[in-house]
Protein backbone atom coordinates (compact mmCIF):
# COMPACT_ATOMS: atom_id res chain seq x y z
CA UNK A 1 0.00 0.00 0.00
CA UNK A 2 0.94 3.41 -0.78
CA UNK A 3 3.42 5.44 2.12
CA UNK A 4 3.33 2.13 3.90
CA UNK A 5 6.10 0.79 5.84
CA UNK A 6 6.42 -2.46 7.59
CA UNK A 7 7.84 -2.76 11.00
CA UNK A 8 11.22 -4.05 11.85
CA UNK A 9 12.42 -7.06 13.55
CA UNK A 10 13.02 -6.37 17.29
CA UNK A 11 17.08 -6.77 17.07
CA UNK A 12 16.49 -3.72 14.63
CA UNK A 13 14.49 -1.82 16.10
CA UNK A 14 16.51 -2.05 19.16
CA UNK A 15 19.69 -1.20 17.04
CA UNK A 16 18.40 1.99 15.59
CA UNK A 17 16.65 2.70 19.22
CA UNK A 18 20.34 2.78 20.62
CA UNK A 19 21.66 4.74 17.93
CA UNK A 20 19.00 7.30 18.06
CA UNK A 21 19.53 7.25 22.13
CA UNK A 22 23.58 8.08 21.54
CA UNK A 23 22.81 10.75 19.02
CA UNK A 24 20.40 12.82 21.13
CA UNK A 25 20.83 14.68 24.24
CA UNK A 26 17.77 15.03 26.11
CA UNK A 27 17.58 16.95 29.57
CA UNK A 28 17.02 15.74 33.23
CA UNK A 29 14.02 14.83 34.16
CA UNK A 30 14.59 16.50 37.09
CA UNK A 31 15.15 19.70 35.07
CA UNK A 32 11.96 19.35 34.02
CA UNK A 33 9.06 22.22 35.03
CA UNK A 34 5.25 21.65 35.40
CA UNK A 35 1.98 23.57 35.58
CA UNK A 36 -1.42 22.47 35.95
CA UNK A 37 -3.70 25.12 33.98
CA UNK A 38 -6.82 25.89 32.94
CA UNK A 39 -7.20 26.91 29.39
CA UNK A 40 -10.33 28.76 28.24
CA UNK A 41 -12.43 27.80 25.48
CA UNK A 42 -15.47 28.82 23.80
CA UNK A 43 -18.21 27.40 22.75
CA UNK A 44 -21.19 29.58 21.65
CA UNK A 45 -21.64 32.58 23.85
CA UNK A 46 -20.59 30.27 26.71
CA UNK A 47 -16.69 30.58 28.01
CA UNK A 48 -15.50 26.87 29.71
CA UNK A 49 -12.23 25.93 31.11
CA UNK A 50 -10.14 22.47 29.69
CA UNK A 51 -7.80 21.12 32.23
CA UNK A 52 -4.04 20.79 31.08
CA UNK A 53 -0.63 20.27 32.33
CA UNK A 54 2.54 21.31 30.52
CA UNK A 55 6.09 20.01 30.77
CA UNK A 56 8.77 22.30 29.91
CA UNK A 57 12.33 21.99 29.61
CA UNK A 58 14.26 23.97 31.70
CA UNK A 59 15.38 27.48 30.23
CA UNK A 60 13.74 30.38 28.25
CA UNK A 61 13.40 28.52 25.00
CA UNK A 62 11.76 29.55 22.48
CA UNK A 63 10.87 25.90 22.43
CA UNK A 64 9.15 23.41 19.87
CA UNK A 65 5.40 22.75 21.45
CA UNK A 66 3.61 18.99 21.50
CA UNK A 67 -0.23 18.99 22.52
CA UNK A 68 -0.65 15.82 23.17
CA UNK A 69 -4.38 14.29 24.08
CA UNK A 70 -5.77 11.41 24.84
CA UNK A 71 -8.46 8.37 24.28
CA UNK A 72 -12.02 7.87 25.17
CA UNK A 73 -12.81 4.56 27.29
CA UNK A 74 -15.61 2.23 26.43
CA UNK A 75 -17.68 2.93 29.38
CA UNK A 76 -19.04 6.75 29.85
CA UNK A 77 -18.37 6.76 33.26
CA UNK A 78 -14.96 6.24 33.16
CA UNK A 79 -14.06 9.77 31.52
CA UNK A 80 -13.81 11.24 34.58
CA UNK A 81 -11.04 9.33 35.69
CA UNK A 82 -8.52 11.46 32.62
CA UNK A 83 -6.51 12.87 35.28
CA UNK A 84 -4.16 15.97 33.41
CA UNK A 85 -1.98 15.45 36.59
CA UNK A 86 -1.05 11.99 35.51
CA UNK A 87 -2.36 10.51 32.79
CA UNK A 88 0.39 10.32 29.88
CA UNK A 89 3.05 11.44 32.34
CA UNK A 90 5.52 9.16 31.40
CA UNK A 91 5.20 9.97 27.65
CA UNK A 92 4.79 13.50 28.51
CA UNK A 93 7.92 13.42 30.48
CA UNK A 94 10.16 11.85 27.42
CA UNK A 95 9.16 14.25 24.69
CA UNK A 96 9.89 16.70 27.16
CA UNK A 97 12.80 15.70 27.89
CA UNK A 98 13.93 15.64 24.22
CA UNK A 99 13.73 19.38 24.32
CA UNK A 100 9.84 19.87 23.40
CA UNK A 101 7.68 21.35 25.61
CA UNK A 102 4.65 19.06 25.58
CA UNK A 103 1.00 20.33 26.82
CA UNK A 104 -1.25 17.17 27.70
CA UNK A 105 -4.75 18.51 27.36
CA UNK A 106 -7.55 16.82 29.00
CA UNK A 107 -11.15 17.95 26.31
CA UNK A 108 -14.47 18.53 27.49
CA UNK A 109 -16.36 15.95 28.71
CA UNK A 110 -13.06 14.08 30.72
CA UNK A 111 -11.47 14.86 33.74
CA UNK A 112 -13.03 17.31 35.28
CA UNK A 113 -12.96 19.76 32.08
CA UNK A 114 -16.04 21.83 31.88
CA UNK A 115 -18.52 21.97 29.77
CA UNK A 116 -20.63 18.68 28.52
CA UNK A 117 -19.26 15.99 26.77
CA UNK A 118 -19.49 17.02 22.97
CA UNK A 119 -17.67 14.19 20.62
CA UNK A 120 -21.06 11.98 19.87
CA UNK A 121 -22.71 14.00 17.33
CA UNK A 122 -25.02 11.24 14.70
CA UNK A 123 -26.75 12.36 11.86
CA UNK A 124 -30.52 12.47 10.91
CA UNK A 125 -30.21 8.65 10.38
CA UNK A 126 -28.59 7.87 13.56
CA UNK A 127 -25.07 6.54 12.24
CA UNK A 128 -22.26 8.32 14.10
CA UNK A 129 -20.99 11.33 12.44
CA UNK A 130 -17.62 11.14 13.25
CA UNK A 131 -16.36 13.95 10.99
CA UNK A 132 -17.93 16.39 13.24
CA UNK A 133 -16.78 14.35 16.37
CA UNK A 134 -13.56 14.78 15.14
CA UNK A 135 -13.95 18.58 14.54
CA UNK A 136 -15.68 19.40 17.86
CA UNK A 137 -12.37 17.72 19.52
CA UNK A 138 -10.17 20.00 17.68
CA UNK A 139 -12.20 23.08 18.83
CA UNK A 140 -10.58 22.33 22.41
CA UNK A 141 -7.20 21.71 20.93
CA UNK A 142 -7.13 24.65 18.96
CA UNK A 143 -8.17 26.17 21.80
CA UNK A 144 -4.65 25.02 23.65
CA UNK A 145 -2.82 25.68 20.83
CA UNK A 146 -3.95 29.61 20.57
CA UNK A 147 -3.14 29.07 24.70
CA UNK A 148 0.05 27.85 24.17
CA UNK A 149 0.75 30.50 21.70
CA UNK A 150 1.19 33.07 24.29
CA UNK A 151 4.09 31.69 26.04
CA UNK A 152 7.19 33.66 25.28
CA UNK A 153 9.28 30.36 25.72
CA UNK A 154 7.11 28.64 23.17
CA UNK A 155 8.01 28.58 19.26
CA UNK A 156 5.46 29.98 17.44
CA UNK A 157 6.31 27.90 14.09
CA UNK A 158 7.86 24.23 15.48
CA UNK A 159 4.01 22.82 17.00
CA UNK A 160 3.78 19.15 16.82
CA UNK A 161 -0.02 17.50 17.14
CA UNK A 162 0.29 14.27 19.15
CA UNK A 163 -2.93 11.31 20.20
CA UNK A 164 -3.28 8.48 20.77
CA UNK A 165 -7.17 6.26 19.92
CA UNK A 166 -9.55 8.79 19.70
CA UNK A 167 -7.04 11.58 20.57
CA UNK A 168 -5.33 10.20 17.16
CA UNK A 169 -8.56 11.13 15.51
CA UNK A 170 -8.97 14.47 17.04
CA UNK A 171 -4.98 15.49 16.13
CA UNK A 172 -6.12 14.27 12.28
CA UNK A 173 -9.30 16.50 12.66
CA UNK A 174 -7.27 19.07 14.12
CA UNK A 175 -4.18 18.93 10.99
CA UNK A 176 -7.74 19.52 8.66
CA UNK A 177 -7.82 23.26 9.97
CA UNK A 178 -4.74 24.24 8.89
CA UNK A 179 -3.62 25.66 12.23
CA UNK A 180 -0.79 28.52 11.77
CA UNK A 181 2.75 27.05 13.08
CA UNK A 182 1.37 23.13 13.02
CA UNK A 183 4.06 21.57 11.22
CA UNK A 184 3.13 17.53 11.89
CA UNK A 185 1.11 15.16 13.40
CA UNK A 186 1.34 11.82 14.90
CA UNK A 187 -1.62 9.66 15.59
CA UNK A 188 -1.14 6.54 17.75
CA UNK A 189 -3.97 4.09 16.78
CA UNK A 190 -6.71 6.99 16.03
CA UNK A 191 -10.25 6.11 15.51
CA UNK A 192 -13.66 6.55 17.24
CA UNK A 193 -16.40 4.15 17.85
CA UNK A 194 -15.13 0.72 18.97
CA UNK A 195 -17.76 -0.44 21.27
CA UNK A 196 -16.51 -4.01 22.07
CA UNK A 197 -13.38 -5.98 20.75
CA UNK A 198 -13.01 -6.03 17.00
CA UNK A 199 -16.18 -4.27 16.91
CA UNK A 200 -16.33 -0.73 15.87
CA UNK A 201 -19.80 1.25 15.43
CA UNK A 202 -20.58 2.62 11.93
CA UNK A 203 -17.18 1.82 10.54
CA UNK A 204 -17.64 3.21 7.04
CA UNK A 205 -18.71 6.87 8.71
CA UNK A 206 -15.59 6.25 10.46
CA UNK A 207 -13.62 5.89 7.12
CA UNK A 208 -15.21 8.61 5.75
CA UNK A 209 -14.37 11.48 8.30
CA UNK A 210 -10.17 10.88 7.48
CA UNK A 211 -11.40 11.23 3.63
CA UNK A 212 -12.76 14.34 4.64
CA UNK A 213 -9.67 15.36 6.84
CA UNK A 214 -7.31 14.60 4.33
CA UNK A 215 -8.79 16.90 1.51
CA UNK A 216 -8.11 20.14 3.33
CA UNK A 217 -4.75 18.57 5.23
CA UNK A 218 -1.70 20.19 4.53
CA UNK A 219 0.74 18.51 7.06
CA UNK A 220 2.92 15.51 7.03
CA UNK A 221 1.30 12.97 9.39
CA UNK A 222 2.94 9.93 11.19
CA UNK A 223 0.47 6.96 11.65
CA UNK A 224 0.75 3.81 14.34
CA UNK A 225 -1.33 1.06 14.61
CA UNK A 226 -0.49 -2.82 16.33
CA UNK A 227 -1.03 -6.00 14.17
CA UNK A 228 -3.64 -6.92 17.36
CA UNK A 229 -5.09 -3.33 17.98
CA UNK A 230 -8.78 -4.62 19.18
CA UNK A 231 -10.22 -1.31 18.57
CA UNK A 232 -9.11 -0.72 15.32
CA UNK A 233 -8.19 -3.45 13.57
CA UNK A 234 -5.34 -3.95 10.96
CA UNK A 235 -8.27 -3.90 8.51
CA UNK A 236 -9.94 -0.87 9.28
CA UNK A 237 -6.78 1.06 10.65
CA UNK A 238 -5.45 0.78 6.73
CA UNK A 239 -8.99 1.44 4.99
CA UNK A 240 -8.94 4.96 7.02
CA UNK A 241 -5.07 5.53 5.58
CA UNK A 242 -5.99 5.06 2.76
CA UNK A 243 -9.22 7.36 2.23
CA UNK A 244 -7.09 10.26 3.82
CA UNK A 245 -4.03 9.53 1.46
CA UNK A 246 -6.56 9.12 -1.90
CA UNK A 247 -8.29 12.69 -0.74
CA UNK A 248 -4.60 14.28 -0.48
CA UNK A 249 -3.93 13.69 2.94
CA UNK A 250 0.28 13.47 3.62
CA UNK A 251 0.78 10.27 5.65
CA UNK A 252 2.91 7.40 6.70
CA UNK A 253 1.67 4.11 8.12
CA UNK A 254 3.39 2.03 10.19
CA UNK A 255 2.41 -1.17 11.43
CA UNK A 256 3.89 -2.25 14.82
CA UNK A 257 4.24 -5.65 15.49
CA UNK A 258 1.63 -7.33 18.20
CA UNK A 259 1.80 -6.15 21.56
CA UNK A 260 0.65 -7.56 24.95
CA UNK A 261 -3.29 -8.61 24.44
CA UNK A 262 -4.32 -5.07 22.71
CA UNK A 263 -2.16 -3.33 20.86
CA UNK A 264 -4.01 -0.71 21.32
CA UNK A 265 -1.86 0.41 24.26
CA UNK A 266 1.30 0.45 22.42
CA UNK A 267 1.51 4.45 22.83
CA UNK A 268 1.63 3.34 26.70
CA UNK A 269 3.58 0.61 26.69
CA UNK A 270 5.72 -0.47 23.98
CA UNK A 271 8.07 2.82 23.45
CA UNK A 272 10.60 0.61 21.65
CA UNK A 273 9.36 -0.20 18.57
CA UNK A 274 7.91 3.00 17.60
CA UNK A 275 10.46 5.21 19.01
CA UNK A 276 12.47 5.71 16.50
CA UNK A 277 10.07 6.77 13.52
CA UNK A 278 8.92 9.21 15.84
CA UNK A 279 12.29 10.87 16.48
CA UNK A 280 13.06 10.34 12.91
CA UNK A 281 9.60 12.38 11.83
CA UNK A 282 10.82 15.24 14.46
CA UNK A 283 14.24 15.60 12.86
CA UNK A 284 12.90 15.50 10.20
CA UNK A 285 9.81 18.24 10.48
CA UNK A 286 13.22 20.47 12.27
CA UNK A 287 14.96 19.64 9.23
CA UNK A 288 11.96 20.95 7.09
CA UNK A 289 11.61 24.31 9.34
CA UNK A 290 15.65 25.34 9.16
CA UNK A 291 15.44 25.09 5.01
Amino acid sequence: MKNMKIYLDRKMILFFSLLIFLCTTPVFASELETELVKIPVKVGNNEYFLDAKIYKPEGNGPFPLIILTHGTPRLAKERAQTDADTYFKRQSEYFANLGYVVTFVVRRGFGSSQAPYAETPSFSDGTKNYYQAGLEAAHDLQAAISYMKEKPYINKNQIILMGQSTGGHSVIATGSLNIGGVIGIVNFAGGRGSYAPDLVRDEKNLVASMGKYGKTSRVPTLWFYAANDHYFSPSVAQAMFAAYTANGGQAEFIALPAYGEDGHRSFVGNRVVWEPYVLQFLEKLKGNIDN
